[in-house]
């Protein structure tokens, strides 16, 4: 994983007029940056599923130093680390930007509010919108679909079904950004709901895709991929067996001496033993035995 060292330099804020609330711009190339990733040749930036964790950070970061009451998220990145930024930032609240024709028909950048509805019922949305919601053992699929294209000026009828909130959800749907984000904040904090995730059904583009972009339980990190939204629990299950292979191996490392460096960085404590293996080891509560 590459080194990550949140500088508040990174950040640039917008001038705050009396009575409104401080927003600060998040750029992703910024954040790219700072988590050592650079654009390819066309400009595009790849994100992977250990940075989706580092979003989170960085976006915390910006918004205890800042002291933001507003995030306006400006650039292209996945739906897991666009969730995990809008999460970090929380309570903040999230804007995103996106193009829109205006009346000359110039695509011109606008912002929108990403909101975060209360789940009723089966849900409900604008004409032409449908939901379909399937309960599975491990996890709850809601997908969405539109007739035509999605008006801004509609986001505020979307109204996502209820779930049941023991299990992770998982959303899918081919729609504007600003929609499938605020989809995911309706259930980021609803009835102790354990995570969110995007899935990405398979295409001429590629192989299925879930990613877990919100997580409120250790079982379910952000980051966290696999294919089809039925392999959650195996999953789950490989990250658990890869956690304690990696464990035994540092172990065995400190017994017989073979630890080069230890490194705190942030929450993240890094151990490098002399053959050149490194460990990351993320960080989330520390206790102090008297």
């Amino acid at each position: 994983m590459n080194e990550a060292k949140f500088t508040p330099e990174a950040y640039t804020s917008q001038e705050t007029k009396e009575h409104e609330p401080k927003i600060e711009r998040l750029s992703i190339n910024d954040f790219a940056r700072e988590i050592g990733l650079e654009p390819d040749a066309q400009g595009r930036i790849t994100f992977g599923p250990e940075h989706v964790r580092l979003a989170y950070e960085y976006a915390e970061k910006l918004a205890r130093d800042k002291h933001a009451e507003a995030i306006v998220i400006d650039g292209v990145a996945s739906p897991a680390v666009i969730a995990s930024l809008l999460h970090g930032a929380h309570p903040a609240e999230g804007y995103l930007t996106y193009m829109q024709k205006d009346p000359e028909g110039t695509m011109v950048k606008n912002e929108i509010k990403v909101l975060e509805p209360l789940p009723q019922g089966d849900g409900s949305g604008p004409e032409g919108f449908t939901w379909f919601k399937k309960e599975a053992p491990d996890y709850t699929l809601v997908e969405f679909a539109l007739s035509g294209d999605f008006k801004a000026d509609d986001l505020a009828k979307v109204i996502p079904p209820e779930v049941d909130p023991t299990k992770p959800v998982l959303i899918s749907g081919r729609g504007p950004l600003y929609l499938t984000q605020t989809i995911a904040a309706a259930y980021r904090h609803y009835k102790g709901v354990p995570g969110v995730g995007f899935y990405q059904p398979a295409s001429k583009f590629g192989p299925a895709k879930t990613e877990i972009g919100i997580s409120h339980n250790e079982d379910l990190p952000l980051g966290l991929n696999f294919g089809e939204p039925s392999e959650i629990g195996s999953a789950k299950e490989q990250l658990e067996k890869g956690i304690n292979e990696n464990l035994a191996q540092i172990k065995e490392g400190i017994e017989k001496g073979q630890i080069s460096s230890v490194e705190v960085q942030g929450k993240t404590i890094k151990i490098t033993l002399e053959n050149g293996t490194t460990y990351n080891i993320s960080v989330r509560e520390v206790i102090k035995n008297e």
